[in-house]
């Protein structure tokens, strides 16, 4: 089930405008609640097999926090005030991209644009930015080696929330 899921979130065309996202199809009851003290506020559900990643992150200013598992599965997230999350970096387009998807969700009170494409052999990135109502934001991405890790991570994205949001 998780295959086919993956398949049809990544082999879908891929389009000009973000349309809702599939529902997810895994079972997150036995996932652990984890937070960094990196991101105060912020929570997500991840499987037991991820780890906090204390290796330093490279690249900007924003608070940032990281998990990993032992089949190279990855997933950060990095904090954006809302002066910052309006200069943005805008989420790459379809152009070059393999099995290419764009999608908008809601996460907890947050709307989330999530893409997700195919990046050479048995390399799978999503990149997804939540954005609350009053400016605050997050940007994740995560990186799989194949179909099964994209459908958990795109799982585990949907579970991020904010404290008192």
């Amino acid at each position: 089930m998780l295959l086919v899921y993956a398949t049809l979130a990544l082999g879908a065309p891929s389009s000009a405008r973000a349309n809702e996202c599939p529902p997810a199809k895994v079972d997150i009851s036995d996932w652990a609640l984890v937070r960094s003290a990196k991101l105060p506020g912020f929570s997500l559900r991840l499987p037991r097999t991820f780890a906090r990643d204390s290796a330093s992150t490279t690249g900007g200013s924003a608070p940032s926090a990281r998990w990993i598992d032992p089949a190279r599965a990855r997933l950060s997230m990095s904090h954006r005030s809302a002066t910052a999350a309006a200069a943005a970096t805008p989420l790459p387009t379809s152009t070059g991209r393999a099995m290419y998807t764009v999608c908008e969700d809601r996460v907890g009170s947050a709307m989330a644009t999530i893409v997700a494409y195919g990046e050479g052999t048995n390399a799978f990135v999503i990149l997804a930015r939540i954005r609350w109502a009053d400016g605050e934001a997050l940007d994740v991405r995560a990186d799989a080696t194949d179909h099964a890790q994209v459908e958990l991570l795109l799982a585990a994205v949907r579970t991020i929330r904010r404290a008192g949001a």
